[in-house]
């Protein structure tokens, strides 16, 4: 891989960046209330060090999330309009089941399709079904992150619907893989089904209770215009700090991570809590990657991003539309991403 030379005292200063970056939104409740501008304040300075502005940056900046931004009010939209209809069909669909299968069943559903329909909608889907139901904030917290760690695996699987899978597909288009559309599903399907299936029972488990203390009913009371689109604002925002600090943290990324390879490279890829995961793609992967590490990369990648909020698409979705806040999310999250990073990591070294 290229080797980039950066100044050390860039290093310095984005490594200090970092650090502040997974600290405040923990241990700050002024930050984790307002943490899309803290994001965006801490992805301007990443970038002022690494020197990245420009014009055209800016421009990227701001039309990066419009599209994010379009999907989440179009849909809230769509089903703040049509939920009497959205939700008798999904009802009718949980009462064929107990709740804990159809649960579990939806939500494998939503992340085995999200590299089809996009991340966001998945969310969405999942945010607006949590919304509806009555379940102990608990148990609703647990069922997303379980549910975004499923939906963040499966956006891998085809390049259709999310950057992720398109970066990929595109750098091994060339020999010696000659990636097709299905590329991905052939070579990572084994190991990313298996781990939807298991984070969608555990989700399941948590709704076992719904005989007695879940009830299931259609939203009467409609979401005003103004609320979704102060909605669709902070995600807008999220979006975009997201950009600047994926493209401000580059360099340091580009200095460290690009030496690694297999092992090293999965572990070192726990910084997609932070970047994002299509970026780090872009800097790691080249054309004449084995399969062996590639492996290793994608599922660091796909597997790491749902520990903080901020990590990862589906989880900003979610957690701004259900009101989960940064330390609640951490205190499921950060367990659960250490036991999948834990169980791949086992896998892969004895399979490859």
């Amino acid at each position: 891989m290229e080797s980039v030379a950066v100044p050390l005292w860039v290093n310095i200063l984005l490594g200090i960046i970092v650090v502040n970056l997974l600290v405040w939104p923990l241990a700050s409740r002024w930050v984790e209330s307002h943490l899309e501008l803290f994001l965006l304040g801490v992805g301007a300075a990443a970038v002022t060090v690494s020197g990245g502005w420009s014009v055209d940056f800016l421009y990227e900046t701001l039309n990066y999330p419009v599209n994010v931004a379009f999907i989440v009010l179009i849909v809230s939209v769509i089903f703040n309009n049509y939920s009497r209809y959205i939700f008798r069909v999904l009802f009718a669909f949980f009462k064929k089941m107990e709740p804990r299968y159809s649960f579990a069943v939806l939500i494998f559903l939503l992340g085995m399709t999200s590299s089809l329909v996009s991340v966001t909608v998945s969310a969405l889907v999942l945010a607006e079904v949590l919304k509806v139901v009555n379940l102990e904030r608990t148990a609703t917290v647990r069922i997303t992150v379980f549910a975004c760690y499923a939906i963040g695996l499966g956006a891998v699987l085809t390049p259709l619907a999310e950057p992720l899978g398109l970066i990929i597909n595109n750098a091994l288009s060339v020999p010696p893989h000659n990636a097709d559309f299905f590329f991905l599903l052939k070579h990572f399907f084994w190991w990313i089904a298996p781990a939807v299936l298991l984070l969608s029972a555990a989700a399941g488990y948590f709704a076992r209770n719904a005989g007695t203390t879940l009830q299931m009913h259609i939203r009467e009371d409609k979401e005003t215009y103004s609320s979704m689109l102060r909605r669709t604002l902070h995600i807008y925002m999220f979006v975009a700090a997201l950009n600047l600090i994926s493209t401000g943290l580059r360099p340091l990324a580009q200095s460290t991570i690009t030496h690694l390879g297999g092992k090293v490279l999965f572990l070192a890829n726990a910084v997609s809590v932070i970047i994002d995961n299509a970026t780090l793609a872009a800097i790691e992967i080249v054309p004449s990657i084995s399969m062996n590490d590639l492996v290793y990369m994608v599922i660091g990648l796909a597997a790491f991003g749902s520990m903080l909020v901020q990590g990862n698409l589906p989880n900003i979705v979610a957690a701004e539309k259900l009101g989960i806040k940064s330390r609640e999310w951490a205190s499921v999250a950060v367990p659960t991403g250490l036991i999948l990073m834990g169980g791949y990591f086992i896998i892969l070294s004895v399979c490859l």
